[in-house]
């Protein structure tokens, strides 16, 4: 994590700076002798973690920090003073530690265990975010790859391997260059797994993937057949159901 320490006092930078290398997932990248330069640099370096002392000699430190957020510097702010008269402002601030002189490891200890914490939770949160929206898109996120299942043994089949999937009876097989691969999956569960921008339902017993089609042949009635060539010409049906979607996929 990126630190930035800024503390008119040369002793008590020096200070943090010498207790903060105690942790070796914590990077100082700066440090700042006024509330002026680290307007000027903070917003420039970008750093993970502030360290912001509340009684600069040019500025109040709280109001160093509200500017900073104006400007877009979302930071993790910890205040660092001698003086704890300023604690409720501080976290109105929203800054994850108030932390008092002279300062103690165990007490730094403390304020970046609590910022691990913040971290997990904020890429926890995001984790849901996107799920949210993934979902509220009509999106799923998609395992990888898909299990398949001979003898006993479970094979993990990478979906650009695949060919195209075929239902057999109640479950569906999939169908690479290599074999064909029975599963546990019904034909519409392995459709929920795969991208659909890749894949696309041909019939309803057959899903292909769009990268592996060499030619689209009509065929009767309305329908078509899709030729693979991969490593040999196979031919996969295409209903009347889906052919207007087809199209607009291959834009023929």
């Amino acid at each position: 994590m990126k630190v930035v320490l800024v503390d008119d006092e040369v002793p008590a930078r020096a200070e943090l700076h010498y207790l903060l290398e105690q942790f070796p997932e914590i990077s100082i990248i700066g440090e700042c002798r006024s509330g002026g330069e680290a307007l000027e640099q903070v917003p420039l370096l970008q750093p993970d973690i502030l360290f912001m002392d509340v009684h600069l000699r040019d500025m109040d430190g709280l109001d160093v920090v509200q500017n900073l957020q104006r400007l877009g510097v979302n930071s993790f702010v910890v205040f660092a003073t001698a003086f704890d008269v300023h604690a409720v402002r501080a976290f109105e601030l929203n800054a994850v530690d108030y932390i008092l002189k002279p300062f103690s490891l165990e007490r730094l200890t403390m304020t970046i265990d609590r910022i691990k914490k913040r971290c997990r939770n904020n890429e926890s949160e995001l984790a849901e975010t996107i799920a949210q929206l993934m979902a509220q898109a009509g999106l799923r996120q998609r395992p990888r790859r898909i299990p398949a299942t001979v003898k006993g043994r479970v094979t993990l089949i990478d979906p650009q391997d695949l060919l195209y999937v075929m239902a057999d009876g109640r479950y569906a097989c999939l169908v690479t260059k290599v074999k064909t691969w029975a599963t546990t999956y019904s034909l519409q569960e392995i459709e929920e797994r795969l991208d659909p921008a890749q894949f696309i339902r041909t019939h309803r017993a057959y899903l292909v993937n769009l990268d592996r089609v060499k030619e689209v042949i009509p065929w009767f009635n309305g329908t078509y057949k899709i030729v693979i060539d991969y490593p040999e010409v196979q031919e996969v049906p295409v209903s009347r159901t889906y052919v207007k979607a087809l199209k607009e996929r291959l834009e023929f």
